[in-house]
């Protein structure tokens, strides 16, 4: 009866250490691996994250003038875009995308 009783409190133990165990897919994990959070580093890249030797930043000023039309319900506007490459590679192309404010307090939602 005693050796039953020690085994199921054994039993208990080793469960509740396994209930407690951390996962290595939680932040907490203090054995995590490190490529999780900080990549490989590169020409591009350190370590850190920090920019690397062949990291290039581009530049991009911009000007917009427009006019809203309220009467008629319009824009009517122009915009001047000036892209500095500061890179030494060719640009083949510049993709540019323009898009609203969706989160602008003052927007109106219909």
């Amino acid at each position: 009866m005693l050796l039953s009783r020690f085994a199921l409190v054994l039993l208990i133990l080793s469960f509740s250490v396994f209930a407690f165990a951390q996962s290595k897919t939680k932040p907490s994990d203090k054995f995590r691996q490190l490529e999780e959070n900080l990549p490989t580093p590169n020409e591009q890249r350190t370590a850190s994250g920090a920019p690397g030797a062949k990291y290039w930043q581009q530049r991009a000023d911009y000007v917009i003038d427009v006019e809203l039309d309220d009467v008629n319900q319009r824009i009517i506007g122009k915009e001047t875009v000036t892209y500095k490459n500061l890179s030494p590679d060719t640009l083949n192309y510049i993709w540019l995308q323009i898009d609203q404010n969706i989160n602008a307090k003052t927007r109106t939602r219909n």
